[in-house]
């Protein structure tokens, strides 16, 4: 059996005012093009199909059109909600998309947990089984007012111990004969976070991270989702991040986007390979100096992708109409940041408006304290995400 790995398409995602959409679903086609040419049973999801709980209609329609042709190339999928996905709105759904052989778990039923293992009968008749884990935070599993008492390392441990108890029951299901794989969106520990955390080093406990050693060595392979960089964390059983299909950040600039294939047989270890895409812009952080300003730019004008240009300035230098005159040069440079020579930011030029609140936040984290890490950015996803959806008030 042939499986595709993916997930974080992000879809309705924008960089600075930028509409990614074209982009993903570009990348979504590519990526059943290479279902067609690889031969592939049935396609894996990770979560995080949409960007926000509000997808726009073009994120939901190249979405839909993803699933739409895999239903008419004859290959399955199953998908599992993320951080950033609204569980209820992907719920709602869930049994339209069954309908053309896109198998999707948002939610989990406590009373019966097996629910949430899919069975997937491929064109030649053999049976996967795919134990599907959506994102779980602490909200969901721990009362808040534990959160508000109890000490860090204490929350942290019932909440392993209860994503424990859901990964064994889930494990259960499995057929002993069978292909089995476990997928999941979360932090396992040990995975690299995209390059959006190479520019500026800040610690923050990760009360989602799970250990390997909580993975059912029943499963054949475990189809990771959350984090965007490509990467195999663990060996037994073989943990892999498919990453993000695009760099949907300039912290991922430069980061080589695929997707995996995994070849599975009942009883014998899993053969992963890597698939490279090309669809999508390259994003690029680019530094200048005020002085020779022009010359500098001029290099750059060949670059087709998206730029994020920060421009370094000496004490007292005139900084008046210099994002027009970056923009003038460089049309495809979404932001304009001004830094002073010592590496304190002054300002971000670009203009605020149609920005997401998560963009918004974003700016405003980088102009007092530099780039903003991930797991700070999913902190903020989630509990946006809980306000969207009536959870906080």
């Amino acid at each position: 059996m042939r499986l595709l790995h993916t997930a974080d398409f992000h879809a309705g995602k924008t960089l600075r005012g930028f509409d990614r959409t074209p982009e993903i679903r570009s990348a979504l086609l590519e990526m059943v093009d290479l279902c067609l040419s690889e031969k592939v049973d049935a396609v894996l999801i990770a979560g995080d199909l949409f960007d926000n709980a509000n997808p726009t209609a073009d994120a939901e329609n190249a979405l839909f059109e993803f699933f739409l042709t895999l239903k008419e190339k004859g290959i399955p999928s199953v998908s599992i909600a993320g951080n950033h996905d609204s569980a209820r709105r992907l719920t709602s759904v869930s049994g339209l998309l069954g309908w053309v052989g896109a198998q999707l778990v948002s939610e989990l039923n406590p009373k019966n947990l097996l629910e949430a293992v899919k069975n997937v009968v491929t064109r030649d008749g053999t049976s996967l089984k795919v134990a599907a884990l959506p994102f779980l935070s602490e909200r969901r599993l721990i009362k808040t007012a534990q959160l508000a008492e109890g000490d860090l390392g204490d929350w942290r441990l019932e909440y392993q111990f209860k994503l424990q108890a859901f990964i064994n029951r889930l494990a259960t299901g499995f057929d002993p004969l069978g292909v089995n794989v476990l997928m999941m969106h979360t932090t396992l520990e040990g995975a690299v976070n995209s390059g959006s955390e190479s520019h500026f080093k800040f610690d923050i406990d990760n009360s989602y991270t799970v250990s390997s050693a909580m993975l059912p060595t029943t499963a054949q392979y475990v189809a990771l989702g959350h984090i965007h960089k490509s990467q195999q964390v663990a060996e037994y059983p073989p943990a892999v991040y498919a990453g993000s299909p695009l760099q949907l950040d300039f912290g991922e600039a430069g980061d080589r986007k695929s997707v995996r294939l995994i070849d599975l047989e009942p009883g014998r270890p899993a053969q992963i390979h890597t698939l490279p895409l090309s669809s999508g812009k390259m994003l690029r952080s680019a530094r200048v100096l005020l002085d020779d300003l022009d010359p500098q730019l001029e290099a750059l004008r060949d670059f087709s992708g998206l730029l994020k240009v920060v421009v370094k300035v000496p004490p007292g230098a005139v900084v008046a109409g210099l994002k027009d005159r970056v923009m003038s040069i460089l049309p495809n440079a979404l932001s304009v940041e001004l830094e002073r020579l010592d590496g304190a930011l002054l300002l971000e030029a670009a203009s605020r408006q149609n920005l997401t609140p998560l963009e918004l936040f974003s700016r405003y984290y980088t102009e007092r304290r530099g780039e903003l890490p991930d797991n700070v950015r999913d902190a903020f996803s989630e509990a946006l995400l809980a306000v969207e959806e009536g959870e906080l008030v």
